[in-house]
């Protein structure tokens, strides 16, 4: 099922902008990270200005963009892709706000809060944990390598 997701509210979980850097990239990689782990597709609606000037809407891979236009809203722009979809019910729309929660629901679409899908990309497998701890406790140079005592 494809994800429709509101990167305000989605960013807004994880505590919003951090000046200077809005962190709309933050949250198309993570939710790129996620679509790959899961095989999944997601469409990330950003309330403001396109990320490149030139561009209101991109496709990376697995991850559609799209900024509301002038006068407009992400609400508003994820309105319209469920009312316009086929089957509504193959969506998962990705939303805190509770107006958009309940019309997308009522037009068939599955919903998520926020929290709830950040609960799911806490379940996705990490890779490997890398560590500059030595691998055995034995390991002199290791630790001396760790600790700079060898330079």
């Amino acid at each position: 099922m494809p994800y429709l997701i509101d990167g305000n509210n989605l960013l807004g979980s994880w505590g919003g902008p951090r000046p200077p850097d809005d962190r709309r990239g933050e949250v198309v990689r993570r939710v790129a990270a996620f679509c790959r782990a899961k095989g999944a597709r997601a469409t990330i609606v950003f309330d403001g200005h396109p990320l490149r000037d030139d561009m209101a809407a991109q496709e990376l891979g697995p991850v559609s963009l799209r900024v509301s236009p002038a006068g407009s809203d992400a609400d508003t722009v994820i309105r319209e892709l469920v009312e316009r979809a086929a089957r509504p019910a193959d969506l998962i729309v990705v939303t805190s706000d509770k107006a958009l929660y309940s019309y997308v629901k009522t037009l068939g679409a599955a919903v998520l809060r926020a929290h709830e899908w950040n609960a799911l990309e806490r379940q996705l497998p990490r890779g490997p944990e890398r560590s500059d701890k030595p691998e055995r406790e034995d390991d002199v140079e290791g630790w001396l390598r760790r600790f700079g005592a060898d330079e």
